[in-house]
């Protein structure tokens, strides 16, 4: 099942003209757009999970530049209203062409990294397309209330997405010289474990280690090392939703832990949160606990989630989204995520749900 996903980049974007910019590291970005647009253009980035404004116009029809200088190709987003449009960035002149009534169908010229990436994407159309109409069947039974139906499909949707992953992962092995790899492996690596993602990282090329994309896998590498299976858990103190200071190692020895990172709006969660109320109901009295980290940035729609789910169990969150003081210890940049402390408080599994955690949970106790 897609996650929610956390992506962080560093943020170096110079608009305008400045003679002291080398000039080899100029773009132009001209978009030719037919019809017209019913809201302003904008050129924007994700950093730390929010959405950060780079550039905007208001021409809603003809002609769109922008300009600017950039070191390396980087992954944008162009933004139309609520559509938004993936597209990499890189020196020279880049050309995007579209009509207002249906800009997915653009076409991206002037630039190699785009045409690379628009070929993988074409590689993996018959899966996207299986992807497509399976969550288009999700919302369908959703409605509907049909939990055999519901888990029928998120099954299929988990397979068919697994099969995407591996598409990807080929890609990115085979073609190990590449930004369009790099990014598409940064881009996925909160599907990979400790072993797949440092196997993935030492296989790129020199050639592009200095990346901005290979440089945060081999970050993420550094930080999963310190939380992998194995290692003792790292303390941290957050407020429940009282207000109550609670420290980790204040719940640790007594049962197994599991560690819940999750939020309110985080669709995936919620979905998993009624099988965590299963295994608590079933295994609390046998010697298991849940601590639940929020990633929220809301205390009423955290606690209204809480209340709603059926949640009862201990809850903490500092309220700061994906800046979370736990979140950062435990290299988590994608949820729902799961860590399960043993009595003596040592790691023994990470990323478990549905019929994987029960599973799980059963060998500790039955």
């Amino acid at each position: 099942m897609c996650k929610v996903l956390k992506k962080s980049f560093l943020l170096i974007f110079l608009l305008g003209c400045n003679n002291s910019l080398n000039l080899t590291n100029q773009f132009t970005l001209t978009l030719n757009i037919s019809g017209d647009l019913q809201q302003d253009t904008y050129l924007v980035k994700r950093h730390l999970g929010k959405w950060v404004n780079i550039d905007s116009s208001s021409v809603k029809t003809g002609t769109i530049k922008m300009s600017g200088s950039i070191s390396d190709p980087e992954f944008y987003y162009l933004k139309f209203g609520n559509d938004y449009i993936g597209i990499f960035l890189e020196a020279g002149n880049i050309m995007f062409k579209a009509h207002a009534d249906s800009l997915d169908k653009n076409s991206i010229s002037g630039s190699r990294t785009n045409e690379e990436l628009d070929l993988f994407k074409r590689s993996i159309v018959p899966i996207t397309n299986d992807l497509n109409n399976l969550y288009k069947q999700y919302s369908k039974i959703l409605k509907s209330d049909n939990k055999d139906s519901l888990k029928y499909i998120i099954d299929l949707i988990d397979q068919k997405d697994q099969d995407r992953l591996d598409a990807t992962i080929d890609y990115v092995y085979k073609n190990n010289n590449s930004i369009v790899s790099a990014y598409l492996a940064m881009s996925n690596n909160h599907y990979l474990d400790l072993y797949e993602l440092d196997s993935l990282t030492n296989n790129f090329d020199s050639s592009i280690k200095d990346s901005r994309y290979v440089k945060s896998m081999i970050e993420r590498v550094a930080k999963l090392k310190l939380v992998s299976i194995g290692s003792t858990y790292t303390d941290f103190t957050m407020n429940d939703t009282s207000d109550n200071s609670i420290q980790l190692s204040s719940i640790i020895g007594d049962n197994y832990l599991l560690i819940d990172f999750w939020a309110s709006w985080c669709g995936p969660c919620r979905r998993e949160n009624p099988n965590i109320v299963s295994i608590y109901k079933d295994y609390h009295n046998k010697g298991f606990d849940i601590l639940g980290v929020s990633l929220d940035t809301d205390k009423k729609k955290w606690t209204d989630a809480i209340d709603k789910d059926n949640l009862n169990w201990m809850h903490v969150s500092d309220l700061k989204g994906w800046n979370s003081k736990a979140g950062k210890l435990y290299a988590v940049n994608a949820i729902p995520h799961s860590i399960i402390l043993d009595r003596d408080g040592i790691i023994i599994a990470k990323n478990l749900n549905g019929d994987e955690l029960r599973k799980k949970v059963s060998e500790l106790l039955d």
